[in-house]
């Protein structure tokens, strides 16, 4: 006997991550080092939403959590599902634009968690990020460029743009 849920008042758990984008005056990207990653360790800003937690209620949470900077979210730019798998749920990351930092800002890091920080050339992406991050940043990268909308991604596939 199958046992149908309504997904609408009892729906299956699924993760929310809320990422930032934030740029230096050359438009590179603000990417933070994991310490726990050797092979591609770079990412976004952000994190996962908790339990009744807004997508931006998170992103500003984490991003003062990771960096020490008060994030003013815009638009959203990019929404990228990941199917499970075995050490991850399925969920959707949100990445927002978060503006263009000053040269005066001041990033203070996470220590456990980040070793350092560095606004990376969008050529770069490839060869700091996963693959997955990497096509996030350049998806966002490209919806600020064109001044709007949004693109949603799906999978680990890269995004097309012209």
């Amino acid at each position: 006997m199958t046992v149908t849920r309504d997904q609408f008042t009892d729906p299956d758990g699924r993760r929310i991550g809320a990422l930032a984008l934030f740029r230096n005056t050359a438009g590179h990207p603000l990417m933070l080092r994991k310490r726990n990653r050797d092979e591609l360790p770079w990412c976004l800003p952000g994190g996962c939403a908790v339990g009744g937690e807004s997508a931006l209620a998170a992103l500003r949470r984490k991003v003062l959590e990771e960096t020490g900077l008060h994030a003013t979210p815009g638009l959203l730019l990019v929404e990228h599902y990941m199917p499970a798998t075995a050490g991850r749920a399925e969920g959707s990351n949100l990445i927002f634009d978060c503006g263009e930092l000053s040269p005066e800002a001041e990033v203070r890091l996470k220590e456990p968690e980040f070793s350092e920080f560095a606004f990376i050339v969008p050529d770069q992406l490839a060869d700091a990020a996963q693959p997955h991050t990497a096509a996030r940043v350049q998806a966002a990268l490209y919806v600020h460029k064109i001044g709007g909308g949004a693109v949603y991604l799906e999978g680990a596939a890269r995004p097309v743009v012209p």
